[in-house]
């Protein structure tokens, strides 16, 4: 059990299962469109003091999702990023504790097959347990300009909505209610507001006990010199089942018993080994005695979050700084490896090979060894999985999404590359029998001559030409800018791109498509200096204003590139000193001017 643990207030057997709960010392390099976070003890830093990392990841776009803030008033003062109509901020510091997030991917949905009927006077009903009940139904008017008003009836039993259409007489299609925590209410914005004032990392894991959704690991360290790491939220305790199929929902045999509590949803204090780093990766070992999910991200990011830290004995912020940009990609490596022990049995693929030979896995913008390993990914899945499951289930077990609204990713791509690396570990995998008896060898020879293939096709004849940012290449696009001429005012790009989704500087594509200039990156990264917080960095792109004729829309795309962090101002004296702007908001009941010129209640004065 982690030292500063309090259980004193549970019971004996929540004691056994929270200690199960919690062996957690890092991730596991088997373990595991994503976010990076990390933490260090004043053991491992340059400063003495705790470091903290994190960058979330989102689609790149314009404006960015997040905007930086910093409020303060009464007892609040608090800087960081916020999302527009959540109070308060998301994550940052407070002068006293920091704080960040990767999503943890837990499983807190679940579909249920409904019995519906509609009786003579119109009402619909549910039956649970071979009794009838009424469901809630919500009549949706949508108004359409120019025609008749759309009429939705959204009927909701016990589990949820039911969110696939029904025919007027309730047959046909079977009905599925949507049970999801997120659904049902929350304290989520008492606790962001009990975070943003927390003093140490104590009270700010008492506040994450009003953390309903969404679940996040949540890394934080405070000025005390204290590290932690927490699970909150609602996770779903299931009578029966684990919630990855629909389950009849009039059996009563797979309903929620409850969630996990808090105290035994896994949470380190203080650990052991002096950090701990978390990037959407598996969290907890087999003996949790919870189901948590059944699905992450790759553990690629954290396997090398992990490597980078061992690797150095005193951390500081610039180690950090590097840490954001790297480039190298655990699964490449041993890709990499593979192909370059195979023999060069023809001209066409020898120099192929021998960019993997002296290739690191460091997928470089310039680096036409990473396009080579991008495309062979992609070819190699499909020779080994399309004979066998077709092309269309290839293709979605390869990243494309289930439904057209979803049709640009999932995660399943998350599975396939983890399943391939596994595979490739076996030469004589029954896998690569494509029907004539072939084996690893020969199948990766056929996977990187189609690959040289292709390249030669789409970037030239000669390999030096094969640039990864070529392919790879990312465009910050606005929701007005999906259509010319308005992209020319609206979007910025596309600019060549190193990475992919499982590197550190993730820059995975939304899609399953290589070309696509949709990337999944982050937004925003930071890194908290607890030993002196003033000193404190950030970086968002691709600017903080919204509006395409401000110089600030777009002024942080360079330094995203380049690592160019800005400090993230906090003393009151670092930003009377750099202002450049006063934008004083005056309560009132008008903003028009009243007599004599000054500005009336309710106006605005800006002051230069």
């Amino acid at each position: 059990v982690p030292s500063g643990t309090d259980y004193s207030a549970i019971g004996r057997t929540a004691q056994d299962r929270a200690r199960r709960a919690r062996p957690f010392t890092g991730p596991s390099a088997l373990d595991g469109l994503g976010s990076n976070n990390w933490v260090l003890a004043g053991s491992r830093t340059a400063t003495g003091a705790p470091l903290l990392a994190n960058d979330m990841h989102l689609v790149m776009g314009a404006p960015c999702i997040w905007y930086e803030n910093h409020l303060a008033g009464g007892d609040l003062n608090v800087t960081g990023i916020t999302f527009p109509g959540v109070p308060g901020v998301v994550a940052g510091h407070n002068g006293h504790v920091a704080w960040g997030f990767t999503n943890g991917f837990p499983d807190v949905q679940d579909l249920y097959i409904e019995r519906l009927r509609r009786t003579p006077d119109g009402r619909v009903q549910y039956e649970f347990q071979g009794q009838w009940h009424d469901a809630q139904v919500i009549r949706e008017e949508i108004c359409v300009r120019g025609g008749e008003t759309v009429v939705e009836e959204v009927i909701i039993t016990r589990h949820g909505p039911i969110i696939n259409a029904l025919a007027p007489d309730l047959a046909g299609e079977q009905p599925l209610a949507l049970r999801w925590t997120s659904l049902e209410p929350d304290t989520m914005f008492h606790a962001l507001f009990a975070m943003n004032r927390a003093r140490n990392c104590l009270e700010l894991r008492e506040a994450l006990r009003e953390w309903a959704a969404p679940i996040q690991n949540t890394v934080y360290a405070d000025t005390e010199g204290n590290i932690a790491y927490s699970y909150p939220g609602k996770v779903p305790i299931r009578a029966r089942g684990d919630g990855r199929v629909p389950v009849p929902g009039w059996a009563g045999e797979y309903e929620w018993t409850g969630y996990i509590p808090f105290e035994e949803l896994p949470h380190l204090y203080n650990p052991p080994q002096g950090y701990v780093a978390t990037a959407n990766n598996r969290v907890v070992g087999d003996d949790y005695p919870y189901h948590l999910s059944s699905d992450y991200a790759l553990a690629d990011r954290a396997q090398r979050i992990v490597e980078l830290i061992e690797a150095q004995d005193k951390i500081g912020v610039d180690d950090i700084r590097r840490t954001h940009f790297d480039l190298v990609s655990p699964t490449a490596r041993v890709v990499a490896s593979h192909l370059g022990r195979l023999p060069p049995s023809e001209p066409a693929l020898a120099e192929a090979i021998k960019l993997m030979r002296r290739w690191g896995g460091t997928l470089a913008c310039d680096s036409p060894a990473a396009t080579v390993y991008e495309v062979f990914m992609q070819r190699l899945l499909r020779l080994a999985l399309g004979g066998k499951l077709g092309e269309d289930s290839t293709s979605r077990y390869a990243g494309r999404g289930p439904t057209p609204v979803l049709a640009e990713g999932s995660i399943f791509a998350c599975r396939a590359w983890e399943w391939l690396e596994s595979t490739l570990s076996d030469p004589a995998s029954r896998w690569f029998d494509l029907g004539q008896g072939e084996g690893r060898d020969e199948v990766m020879g056929r996977a990187l001559r189609e690959t040289v293939e292709i390249l030669k096709e789409e970037l030239g004849p000669e390999p030096r030409d094969w640039a990864w940012g070529r392919l790879h290449r990312l465009t910050f696009a606005h929701t007005l800018g999906r259509v010319r001429p308005l992209d020319g005012l609206f979007n910025r790009g596309a600019y060549p791109l190193g990475g992919d989704g499982t590197t550190l500087w993730a820059s995975g594509p939304a899609g399953s498509d290589l070309r696509s200039e949709t990337i999944i990156g982050p937004p925003f990264r930071f890194i908290a200096d607890l030993g002196d917080l003033r000193k404190s960095l950030g970086l968002l792109a691709p600017g903080q204003s919204g509006h395409p004729a401000s110089p600030h829309y777009d002024d942080q795309i360079p330094a995203w590139f380049n690592g160019d962090y800005h400090p993230m101002l906090y003393a009151r004296e670092d930003v009377e000193r750099e202002a450049a702007d006063r934008l004083w908001l005056k309560p009132g009941v008008s903003p028009r001017q009243s007599a004599g010129g000054r500005p009336a209640p309710g106006s605005l004065a800006r002051h230069t």
